[in-house]
């Protein structure tokens, strides 16, 4: 074992924080569904119980994971397509962060058969689970297919920064 390795030194060199939160949302979510599910199929209040730890842990990561991003959206530099991904990210991952929130707010009523309206909660968390999974596929396409936030990528991606820049300004000029 390498122990030079240790010690959190990655989180210091990147970008932003938003990579080290981004997958509690992720995991946390469609955790809390599969718990609640089996909940509320079997009748069994230890999943039920389960289900909304989960899904209480699941709304600050939320909040978190938003947060970061946010923060994160002007950290490095990118390109347009990249500028249009983080968009739709960011609108998704409010709307998730929403969705959380109100989901929260309905497993306080609820009965030893689970939430009021169990099904159509069930449905309403599967939907919220889809955005996130949905999310983190958009997430990782910007990082590992276009290279956003990453440190050996920036350069390339400044240069190609300033060719759409220049050619950008030679179709101004030309009009």
């Amino acid at each position: 074992m390498e122990w030079t390795l240790l010690g959190f030194k990655g989180l210091t060199a990147l970008f932003n924080v938003h990579p080290a939160f981004v997958h509690f949302p992720i995991a946390l979510l469609p955790a809390s569904l599969l718990f609640y599910f089996i909940g509320i199929v079997r009748k069994q209040s230890s999943f039920l119980f389960a289900g909304r730890f989960c899904l209480y842990l699941a709304l600050p990561a939320a909040i978190i994971t938003v947060w970061t991003g946010l923060d994160a959206q002007d950290s490095f530099p990118h390109t347009q397509e990249i500028q249009e991904m983080i968009e739709t990210h960011e609108k998704i991952g409010i709307t998730v962060l929403v969705i959380a929130f109100l989901l929260v707010l309905w497993s306080f009523f609820r009965n030893e058969k689970g939430p009021r309206s169990r099904f159509v909660f069930l449905i309403v968390m599967g939907f919220a689970s889809l955005l996130v999974l949905q999310n983190a596929d958009i997430g990782s396409r910007m990082v590992f297919l276009k290279g956003a936030a990453v440190k050996p990528f920036v350069r390339v991606m400044e240069k190609e920064i300033h060719a759409e820049q220049h050619n950008q300004e030679g179709t101004h000029e030309n009009e």
